[in-house]
């Protein structure tokens, strides 16, 4: 199961999730990608439109309130997706919708690695994380400690752009 979190603001680059990204809007990138990888995708915003559509590609819309927006870490939001779930899943992976250009190879390696860590993330070439994907069981996210500390069991190196400035998008759009 995945789910693409995509709200409508950013304090650092105005409707970065909605921009133009080759055609289409950035974070609907992502959820064209994951629609051919999943069996089910949710896409979580605040935002009506994009939930709209998220839909109309064939996503499950997930409203969320503004207390989950802004500088919240993804945790308490990963908990709001399960809680509105009708069936509880084994486990996630959530994919950025500002990580435009993370390959299939990177989300389908996230995938296979979830199936024996309860928690994988991808990484930087240093190891830094950054999470462009998340894979995460049900039990750990429902039992996460200090949420602004992941402390994955495996990580994944990719090298896609984790968008959050005009520069980081202008650098995403010349790969």
């Amino acid at each position: 199961m995945c789910l693409i979190l995509a709200k409508s603001e950013s304090k650092r680059l105005p409707n970065k999730n909605t921009l133009d990204f080759n055609g289409e809007p950035m974070f609907m990138v992502n959820v064209i990608k994951c629609l051919k990888l999943f069996k089910k995708v949710y896409v979580s915003s605040d935002d009506a439109d994009i939930l709209e559509m998220a839909y109309n590609a064939g996503a499950t819309p997930i409203l969320r309130g503004k207390s989950l927006c802004g500088d919240v870490p993804n945790i308490p939001v990963y908990q709001h997706a399960l809680s509105v779930m009708r069936v509880l899943p084994k486990g996630i992976v959530a994919v950025q919708a500002n990580s435009p250009n993370i390959s299939k190879d990177t989300i389908l390696e996230v995938i296979r690695t979830t199936r024996l860590y309860d928690e994988v993330m991808t990484c930087h070439e240093d190891e830094t994380f950054y999470g462009s994907a998340w894979g995460i069981k049900t039990d750990r996210i429902l039992n996460y400690g200090d949420p602004y500390k992941p402390d994955p069991d495996y990580l994944v190196w990719d090298d896609s752009i984790d968008i959050h400035t005009k520069k980081d998008y202008k650098l995403a759009l010349s790969i």
